[in-house]
């Protein structure tokens, strides 16, 4: 196995453990255990983030696949993948930024003494909140199809 397939094996991995802090989430919020559901929402956010300078690092370190030896399905694959994460992160940006902004203006407790909150604040964080872990799942699944292709080029599969 070479520096390459050893990185998005571990960065598969990482995904893997977005999407299940991500459901633990969702899971906690339908608990109404809303400082869960933050802190599971934060902790998925922080793999994220790390990833993105993990990659930057291995493009200047181990360089970019060669992609002359994909097939052109295990590229469309690779595209519709990078797509995915690409509405992952803007679907996040926009849960986490009206999660903020809901938890400052409104209920997110559902506190009976506390004010009610606005229904098109807490509408528009969960639908964003719902494309950001399904674009995420996408993205998950298709990442296994990019790195199977990749172990199978490899001679591993």
């Amino acid at each position: 196995m070479d520096s390459n397939l050893l990185f998005w094996t571990a960065a598969l991995s990482n995904m893997g453990m977005v999407v299940v802090l991500a459901a633990a989430g969702v899971r906690m919020r339908r608990r109404n255990q809303i400082s869960r559901h933050r802190r599971l929402m934060q902790a998925g956010s922080v793999l994220v983030i790390l990833f993105l300078p993990s990659y930057f690092a291995k493009l200047h370190f181990l360089g970019r696949e060669n992609m002359d030896v994909w097939s052109s399905g295990a590229v469309w694959v690779l595209r519709f993948h990078e797509v995915f994460v690409l509405l992952m992160l803007l679907f996040g940006f926009l849960a986490l930024r009206r999660g903020l902004a809901l938890a400052r203006t409104g209920n997110a407790t559902l506190d009976p003494s506390d004010p009610p909150a606005a229904p098109e604040r807490a509408r528009g964080h969960r639908l964003a909140g719902w494309m950001a872990v399904g674009t995420a799942v996408a993205g998950l699944l298709t990442a296994c199809l990019v790195l199977l292709g990749m172990y199978q080029r490899a001679g591993l599969v």
